[in-house]
């Protein structure tokens, strides 16, 4: 079944980054800031994380593991509702920051293999769908906890 969903994932993915997305799906032109890929059960900012990151894996659409690519993928990834999404966001953020503080300096290509492999990394997440749903799920239910206890 998992493969059955990677393989379901990757295909919309690819779809949806070649413009042709079957129903129940959306894509924003490329020539936007981020492609908006609406994957069953994914919030908005987590399929947009996952489709720029793939893109920038393949080098495609404007996106490269580069610091601009990272930055928009941090953005993205802190409005996730996903608790893995924002967490390796956080973790991104810092390689970033790193990498733009060293650039011309000697460490700088320490900083940017950083951040490429923090990057590398989404494509990694993504693969998981059905982690990343049970994080969304489970992140909905901790707000939803506080709600209530704090009604009482």
């Amino acid at each position: 079944m998992r493969a059955m969903t990677t393989v379901a994932v990757v295909t919309s993915t690819l779809l949806a980054i070649s413009g042709c997305a079957t129903s129940g799906q959306s894509v924003e032109p490329a020539a936007t800031a981020a492609p908006a890929v609406s994957i069953s059960g994914l919030d908005e900012a987590t399929a947009s994380v996952c489709g720029i990151a793939q893109q920038a894996t393949l080098g495609e659409g404007g996106y490269d593991f580069d610091v601009p690519t990272a930055t928009q993928i941090v953005t993205l990834g802190k409005n996730s509702k996903s608790t893995i999404i924002t967490a390796a966001a956080n973790v991104l953020s810092v390689s970033t920051r790193q990498a733009q503080a060293s650039a011309g300096q000697p460490e700088e290509a320490t900083h940017l293999a950083e951040l490429r492999t923090a990057m590398l990394k989404f494509q990694t997440i993504c693969q998981d769908v059905d982690a990343l749903v049970v994080s969304i799920e489970e992140s909905k239910q901790a707000v939803d906890g506080e709600t209530v206890k704090s009604t009482r």
